[in-house]
């Protein structure tokens, strides 16, 4: 009798035990792809500002849009550099110090565009030219105002920008294959940020 009663305990031990792993190893599979989903969402969170300047720009260099685009472009990469780079300074002389570089070089920047579209530079460039001019200064100066703010990713952004020039150079369109693959990363992103609060709004149901 007592030997019966022991092999039930251990069959329902050992059945407690498989239940327990197919119960863990199920909350691991459906843990995985909604831990994927929440590094991707948390990583568009903190850097949408610089994949929105990736994007500003390779549309223009890619569509070979007009200088009045330009020059709106550049104040909006200021104020992110500004923005992303406030941190970094505690005193107010040193956000002001930071603000004014900022200005100084991105309307140093404004001023080479409007050289760069006038009439007579333009006749000696052809359209390609000038995007591939264009596009490397706006990679130095997204470089010099990422040292400036301080933040490793916005230097990092001119450094993939300065990359991109030999690379149009080398493949014509190569720039439409960055315009695409950059589309694709955010309408995944937005595609996996809408699903999760889709099911967070699910659970809290």
């Amino acid at each position: 009798m007592n030997s019966q009663a022991a092999f039930s305990l251990d069959r329902d031990d050992d059945t407690l035990t498989k239940e327990n792993r197919r119960s863990r190893e199920t909350s691991d599979d459906t843990a995985g792809p909604r831990s994927i989903r929440s590094h991707v969402v948390r990583w568009m969170r903190e850097d949408w500002p610089y994949l929105a300047m990736l994007l500003l720009a390779v549309v223009g260099v890619a569509l070979q849009l007009p200088a009045i685009y330009w020059i709106f472009v550049m104040p909006v990469y200021a104020v992110i550099c500004i923005v992303e780079g406030w941190r970094h300074f505690t005193t107010p002389e040193a956000r002001w110090e930071l603000v004014t570089v900022q200005a100084l070089n991105w309307f140093a920047v404004i001023v080479a565009t409007y050289i760069l579209y006038n009439a007579g530079v333009q006749g000696v460039l052809n359209t390609n030219a000038s995007g591939l001019v264009m596009l490397t200064l706006l990679a130095l100066g997204t470089f010099m105002a990422g040292l400036q703010a301080r933040v490793w990713r916005i230097c990092g952004l001119g450094a993939v920008l300065f990359l991109a020039v030999p690379a149009i150079g080398w493949l014509e369109q190569s720039i439409m294959l960055l315009v695409g693959a950059t589309v694709v990363i955010i309408a995944i992103a937005g595609l996996t940020w809408w699903l999760d609060q889709r099911r967070d709004h699910a659970l809290q149901t």
